[in-house]
């Protein structure tokens, strides 16, 4: 059997021997061809690989789990701080001695009674202090958890690009089929108008009965359904496509390869094609990294309860101004009488100014003995979630093995899939021709016309929904297996 070219199917002239599917492809592209340019395989790959929003987030996710172990790393590193600070005070007093003053400290005056005294006091200091933590362990445990998110996330990019390759083949390959099954309800829709013209001219013969024109009607109009149904269904896959492509909402595209089927089989039996689909997996890869970033998150939120060591090291220059701008003393003496002599006061203001210089380390050795359960708690909830990580690890490969055996177990009975609907094909054109002329003949009913006509436009969405599955089959394998990704030929 030879699949029919558009000349036949549009036509109804099976007589010819001429085989070519691409002269189907170029009506089905002269269809569309006003609205949008044909696209192949390999061109909506490598179109919308770049512009696919799901990979540009997983490599935005690698670009931030690169950050975050720059950020851990940055934790155990030592701290160094430039440090300054300015002070102005005044103070009056009428005693002699004043102490614990900011900036100033003690200072004693020799006034006796009635003496009075203003200090005013500048003092500014810079220095560096350096920090440094001796006994980093929980912030090497948050590095090492860093380091497997990152990993984690570039594996991530690989089950991505797996997934969007999918995502695109996929969707074309459903376009290739819809575009298919709108001439062949074409075919169909000619097939059932020219039978009821035909019985309506045997009708007004009086050779036919009503019922015959009433069922032929029936079947022209369920064709035209069907027709309806195929164009909205051709317009979908082709708004999918545009999506995953960036194109404009108008801008639909037209699927330029044709349906072909692959006669070569699946290069692999089912245990390799299993073993191969789970073997490097991006995505289980993926799960046991997340897995290992929160045990090693639960070892980081342990490690508050061990020891810390911390040195904090500082020095600096300063310089200090002290003025004493009233200093007023006075005092009596005592005369032989009952009356002392007063003495006058006597004002004597000064001023000092200095500079210093101060440095100094401070090891500090702390030991937590109770956080009210705060590391127990947050050791527990890492725990936790590396457990549910490695339970998804379970359902994503039993999930694979299951799409495996299944993708793989079609595709092997695809080839005698294909050939059976090629036979059917050509057994309900054959049919087809000998029962409207034993109905023309008057020797069949219009009954078993209208199902041959049913059984081959069956036959026929049958063969193409069959070619289809091959591809979309292997399709899947590959992305399952990794075997094949740059493959871009259908």
């Amino acid at each position: 059997f030879k699949q029919k070219t558009a000349y036949e199917i549009r036509n109804c002239d099976w007589s010819s021997d001429v085989c070519s599917s691409d002269l189907l492809s170029a009506v089905l592209l002269a269809a569309g061809a006003g609205r949008a340019a044909p696209w192949t395989l390999a061109e909506v790959l490598e179109r919308g690989l770049p512009a696919s929003p799901g990979l540009e987030r997983a490599r935005r996710d690698v670009a931030r789990s690169e950050a975050a172990v720059d950020f851990s790393r940055s934790l155990r590193l030592p701290r160094l701080d430039l440090v300054g600070s300015a002070s102005g005070t005044q103070v009056g007093t009428s005693i002699g001695v004043i102490s614990n003053l900011p900036t100033i400290g003690d200072l004693s005056f020799g006034l006796n009674q009635q003496g009075y005294a203003v200090l005013q006091s500048l003092f500014a200091g810079t220095g560096v202090v350096l920090s440094a933590n001796l006994l980093p362990i929980g912030e090497g445990w948050q590095l090492a958890a860093a380091g497997s998110a990152r990993q984690a996330a570039r594996q991530q990019l690989g089950e991505s690009e797996r997934q969007v390759r999918w995502d695109l083949e996929s969707s074309y390959r459903d376009l290739q089929l819809r575009q298919a099954l709108v001439p062949v309800w074409e075919t169909a829709l000619e097939g059932s108008t020219a039978l009821e013209r035909d019985v309506r001219q045997i009708h007004a013969r009086g050779l036919a009965a009503r019922i015959d024109v009433m069922r032929v009607a029936a079947l022209r109009a369920g064709d035209r359904q069907g027709l309806v149904t195929a164009q909205a269904q051709r317009a979908a896959a082709q708004g999918r496509l545009a999506a995953l492509l960036g194109l404009p909402g108008d801008d639909l595209p037209v699927a330029a390869d044709p349906i072909r089927s692959r006669p070569d089989p699946w290069p692999l039996d089912l245990e390799a094609t299993v073993r191969q689909a789970l073997d490097g997996r991006p995505l289980l890869e993926a799960l046991t990294l997340q897995q290992r970033a929160s045990r090693q998150r639960a070892q980081a939120a342990r490690s508050a309860l061990l020891p810390s060591l911390s040195l904090l090291a500082g020095a600096g220059i300063n310089t200090n101004t002290i003025d004493v701008p009233v200093l007023q003393a006075s005092g009596q003496v005592q005369g032989s009488g009952p009356r002392n002599l007063t003495l006058p006061s006597v004002e004597t203001p000064g001023s000092l100014r200095g500079n210093f210089y101060d440095w100094g380390a401070l090891l500090q050795l702390r030991q937590p003995l109770y956080d009210g359960g705060r590391a127990a708690s947050g050791a527990a909830l890492a725990d936790r979630d590396a457990a549910m990580l490695e339970a998804d690890a379970d359902v994503a490969r039993q999930r694979i093995r299951m799409t495996v055996v299944e993708a793989w177990q079609q595709l092997q009975a695809s080839p005698e899939r294909i050939a059976a609907a090629r036979e059917a094909v050509a057994a309900g054109e054959r049919a087809l021709r000998d029962a409207r002329l034993r109905y023309l003949a008057q020797i069949e009913p219009l009954t078993e016309v209208l199902l041959v006509q049913r059984d081959l436009q069956v036959a026929r969405a049958a063969l193409l929904l069959a070619e289809s599955d091959q591809a979309q089959g292997r399709a899947l394998l590959r992305r399952e297996t990794g075997q094949g990704d740059a493959e871009a030929t259908p």
